[in-house]
């Protein structure tokens, strides 16, 4: 059976192919401005890790800045995709929510975009993270935003507290994801400061990759930047 991870089992082609059709969101030129020179020349460790790496599709950026590109995914044909990249160093078929196979400080940044949100509960990443992250490296990551996620549970009475899941329209409608809600504290809270040191924190949105409920503009992602303490 398919978990929220491995649900892109179903669609890994096309997702792909809308993916770089697309140019996957608007929300990707923001999400790497946030890789600037000030952040990959002070990381002398340039192993990346990408969570949730999908096709790989991002490799080639990473490659031209000089990191060897790694990543991980729990969709099996989306690891036989990106291993067909040229740019991708490794890919390895595993649930980025648990225990990950790769060793202590091996990378010196780690990133991960619309792949976080799948998981049903953050610490654990965190966790992980931490753990895998060089001294002093940087994690940087995009979520769908929890407001989006309240949004999208289209119902009367919504709870944006009570954690349910949301079946979400992406790519112009082509595409139905279903994911776990999150709360912006379950993102930013104490657990995430006693392992990280705030960088940036920014929101947009990228509509109509995005569902547009009732017409409304509103935030659609979250991009997180930290450090490593």
């Amino acid at each position: 059976m398919d978990t929220f991870e491995t649900q892109y089992n179903k669609t890994a082609v096309e997702f792909n192919k809308f993916y770089i059709d697309q140019e996957a969101h608007q929300s990707t030129n923001p999400f790497f401005a946030l890789i600037t020179d000030d952040i990959t020349l002070v990381v002398q460790n340039k192993n990346v890790l990408d969570l949730g790496c999908g096709a790989g599709a991002d490799a080639k950026f990473y490659a031209d800045k000089g990191f060897t590109y790694s990543g991980v995914d729990a969709s099996e044909k989306m690891c036989v995709l990106a291993k067909q990249n040229n740019f991708v160093s490794e890919i390895r078929n595993e649930t980025f929510s648990k225990k990950i196979s790769h060793e202590d400080k091996k990378f010196g940044l780690i990133v991960s975009k619309y792949a976080m949100q799948t998981a049903e509960y953050i610490e654990p990443i965190y966790k992980e993270v931490e753990r895998m992250l060089d001294d002093k490296g940087y994690f940087i990551f995009l979520v769908v935003h929890p407001l989006r996620q309240f949004l999208e549970k289209k119902k009367s009475g919504k709870d944006y507290f009570k954690k349910e899941f949301v079946e979400s329209i992406i790519f112009d409608g082509k595409i139905l994801v279903t994911e776990p809600s999150h709360t912006l504290s379950e993102y930013i809270n104490k657990d995430f400061f006693n392992k990280f040191s705030l960088v940036d924190i920014k929101e947009g949105y990228d509509f109509p990759n995005s569902e547009q409920i009732g017409g409304d503009i509103y935030p659609t992602y979250l991009i997180i930047t930290a450090q490593k303490k």
